[in-house]
């Protein structure tokens, strides 16, 4: 039944994000970088990684402590939000002035600082819209959290696809506009995830505040900003390196060869938010934590090396097809951060159990760790390799931090360590691997590679058991 559960809820949440995501990606960012160029959005990208690196301030942990308490007992929302939301407003005021203090020391112009301010308002809402859902998922409401995960999406592709496609703007667009369809958005989700808590959860009371609480509330989620922070640092400091260190257009290239690792890594953050709710209350419970390891490693780590290894041997076509764009570099570049895509998928599966767990002092040095070894790595290849350099460092974290993860939980909750359970994961990588090796010597279509890819596919995960039959046939009947 847990294993029905859990794959039901993926399912809701990968079709909505699959529908509605990789269109604002491929099909709405993408074709703004193409007609603002490199160096603007190579600048836009970067101011995007300072606003998101300090995005903690305006949360301070209060998202991952929140869902976490919720999740252990639903009756705390009615005096927690309040307290909570006024928290979330006063944080603002910090986060707004340390940004702009580490701008102006990173010696940005004026164009450059109206941009940042901008995206400072565009990363407020969108953390006061993740916290407001992380109250939804936490009450393990996930096809309300799910719509409300793409609601903003939606409404940006509106606005923006009528702004590149009409022959009025299209010739006068500028990266603003689409930061302020981003600010319309993410107002709107806003309003609409207010509405369902006040109708589904509780009305907000701030007769309920208090601000000794509310301090309170703080001070337990001080551990959580901190960890989140240092996460943000190895994971967006190599963007706003580069665009320091070398120029904006190498890191407009960089953001080219990130575009569809950012569409893949969409998956891993719809695992990372339906796990943590269900990892605190199998805890609290002190459920079979095994099961559910075993069954979204099983779904999400196939898909992520068969992406992978298509990835690897079709870059080039993938790259010509994205950006008409034949350099070498780019896809040298396009290869190595796809490697970087099973690490991702790893952390967010363990590093998510540690984080239910309430182990945040070891989550904190390991992203402490991952930090420093981001900085040091990137201040030397990116001065030498460039964007390159970026892709190396960021390949070369991701799966140290990710095997640091597995070690830790395995000793935390003396998970079996299964060797033959990992073979099949080395075994498939080779099956996929050597398939599309063989493909490129027939075909350099992308259309026949992709269908013999998904075949292929299919036939593994049934054929090394990481898909039960009888769980999604059974699934399924009982969805009809």
């Amino acid at each position: 039944m847990l294993k029905k559960y859990f794959i039901s809820n993926i399912q809701i949440m990968l079709l909505l994000n699959v529908l509605v995501k990789p269109i604002w990606i491929f099909f709405i960012d993408r074709n703004v970088q193409i007609l603002v160029g490199h160096n603007q959005y190579g600048l836009y990208n970067a101011l995007l990684s300072l606003t998101i690196i300090f995005n903690i301030v305006l949360d301070f942990g209060i998202t991952n402590y929140n869902n976490k308490t919720i999740a252990e007992d639903i009756t705390r929302i009615k005096k927690s939000l309040p307290n909570l939301i006024i928290a979330k407003s006063l944080l603002s005021f910090l986060y707004f002035g340390i940004v702009f203090l580490v701008a102006v020391a990173f010696q940005y112009d004026e164009h450059a600082l109206k941009l940042l301010g901008l995206l400072a308002i565009v990363q407020f809402f969108n953390s006061f819209l993740q916290f407001l859902r992380s109250n939804i998922s936490a009450n393990h409401d996930f096809q309300l959290d799910g719509i409300l995960s793409v609601l903003d999406k939606i409404i940006m592709i509106f606005i923006c696809g009528f702004l590149l496609h009409s022959t009025t703007y299209k010739n006068q667009f500028v990266i603003e506009w689409m930061i302020y369809a981003q600010i319309i958005a993410y107002l709107i989700a806003i309003i609409v995830a207010l509405f369902i808590i006040v109708k589904k959860y509780t009305s907000i009371q701030f007769n309920h505040f208090s601000f000794k609480e509310m301090i309170d509330l703080c001070k337990k989620s001080v551990p959580y900003a901190v960890l989140i922070l240092f996460m943000a640092i190895y994971m967006r400091s190599d963007s706003l390196m580069l665009e320091r260190l070398c120029s904006a257009a190498q890191n407009g290239l960089y953001a080219n060869a990130n575009r569809m690792l950012d569409v893949a890594n969409m998956l891993g953050f719809l695992f990372a938010g339906i796990l943590l709710p269900m990892f605190a209350r199998l805890i609290s419970n002190k459920g079979n934590l095994n099961e559910i390891i075993v069954t979204s490693a099983n779904i999400i780590i196939p898909i992520s090396l068969g992406l992978v290894a298509f990835s690897f041997i079709y870059s080039q076509e993938i790259m010509v097809l994205l950006y008409e764009d034949h350099s070498e570099v780019l896809t040298w570049i396009f290869r190595i951060v796809m490697a970087s895509f099973p690490a991702y998928c790893i952390m967010y599966i363990y590093s998510t159990l540690l984080t239910a767990n309430g182990n945040i002092k070891l989550l904190i040095a390991i992203a402490l760790a991952g930090s420093l070894l981001s900085i040091g790595l990137n201040s030397l290849l990116i001065i030498k390799y460039q964007a390159l350099g970026a892709a190396i460092t960021a390949v070369v974290v991701e799966w140290i931090l990710a095997l640091a993860y597995i070690f830790y939980c395995i000793r935390k909750f003396s998970l079996p360590i299964q060797l033959k359970w990992v073979l099949k994961f080395v075994l498939y990588f080779i099956f996929m691997l050597g398939i599309n090796m063989a493909l490129k010597n027939y075909t350099d279509s992308l259309i026949i590679s992709t269908s013999i890819n998904a075949v292929a596919f299919v036939g593994l995960v049934y054929g090394l058991k990481f898909w039960d039959k009888k769980i999604l046939v059974g699934y399924f009947k009982s969805n009809s």
